[in-house]
């Protein structure tokens, strides 16, 4: 499988719409907001990045420490129902020829203590020449998939579980799933200044593309067996790993916040192998439900397959809706 190049069209998303999900433990809930009252919550951070713990959401989730302590706690009072849909592309001609298109889709419900979300996001770039006939080579190619349940059983703590599936052959995936149990603690819980820890466990069971199998050295020539034959790679691969996960939010002004977050998984099976995420996001809210946010996306895998590069990295900026 040959090596994968950033291009134009790669990045080509930094224009694109987007309203991200929950893959990380959400933010706390903040106060409720008076009857008749818009909230004044930012659209979005921006990643459309869906992974487990590289990405932010606006979504709220438990009372904040500063949270009115008078009269009955009414347990509905966190409850929402939020879904967000979201299209956008980027087409270039002349010396530079290239085109990009994301789409994005996010639901939450909340109820009580329990809440469940589900996202789903595509990506796909290609670039090319103006020379007749046009032909684009793709360069980007991905869609991804998240469902997650968490249950807020303390003030300070939560108990979650989630699924992601992943479909990237520029990964040398058919298909990537994980699955984490875990436990989520907020040792800051203000409302514009947050800070929470994950830890729990990772399940991973990738289905490779067969052009990912053929095993070759640094100079992409053939590594052969005993034989004389190339030496393949199998077809599957489980993996179990500690996940832990750190994440901060500060909402600078009434229209400018700040999150960032760091996801690091561990294999038990082989020490050596190890996966870092990480997100830094700066956003402002325009009007009362549009966005534009600037982020920073980082993806390190220390034993990729052969030909795929350790680090991926994405920089975009993005408008960003909010339906209800």
């Amino acid at each position: 499988m040959p090596s994968y190049t950033p291009t134009l069209a790669s990045l080509a998303f930094a224009a694109a719409l987007a309203v991200p999900s929950l893959a990380a433990a959400a933010p706390p809930e903040d106060p409720a907001v008076p009857e008749g009252t818009a909230s004044q919550d930012n659209a979005s951070s921006g990643s459309t990045e869906l992974a487990s713990g590289d990405k932010f959401s606006t979504a709220t989730d438990i009372a904040t420490e500063d949270a009115s302590a008078e009269g009955e706690v009414d347990p509905h009072a966190n409850d929402a129902t939020e879904f967000d849909i979201a299209l956008g592309g980027i087409f270039n001609t002349g010396n530079s020829t290239s085109l990009a298109f994301t789409g994005l889709s996010n639901f939450r419900l909340r109820r009580t203590i329990h809440q469940f979300g589900a996202s789903l996001a595509g990506n796909y770039g290609a670039s090319g020449s103006d020379t007749p006939p046009p032909k684009y080579d793709t360069d980007t190619g991905n869609v991804q998939g998240l469902v997650r349940y968490d249950v807020f059983f303390a003030k300070r703590w939560t108990a979650f579980v989630q699924a992601t599936g992943r479909h990237d052959t520029f990964q040398g995936l058919d298909f990537r799933m994980n699955v984490d149990p875990g436990f989520a603690f907020y040792a800051l819980n203000k409302t514009d200044h947050r800070l929470w820890f994950e830890a729990g466990y990772d399940f991973q069971y990738d289905l490779r593309t067969d052009a990912a199998l053929p095993v070759v050295d640094e100079n992409g020539d053939p590594v052969l067996d005993m034989n004389g034959e190339q030496e393949r790679l199998d077809k599957f691969q489980l993996n179990h790993a500690v996940r832990l996960f750190a994440g901060y939010s500060n909402k600078l002004s009434e229209r400018v916040g700040f999150d960032t977050g760091l996801e690091y998984l561990q294999s038990v099976i082989d020490p050596q192998r190890l996966r870092l995420n990480y997100l830094a996001s700066l956003n402002t809210q325009l009007v009362e439900r549009l966005s534009f946010a600037v982020t920073f996306t980082l993806r390190y895998e220390n034993q990729p397959l052969p030909n795929v590069v350790k680090l991926d990295t994405i920089t975009s900026f993005q408008l960003a809706y909010r339906f209800f």
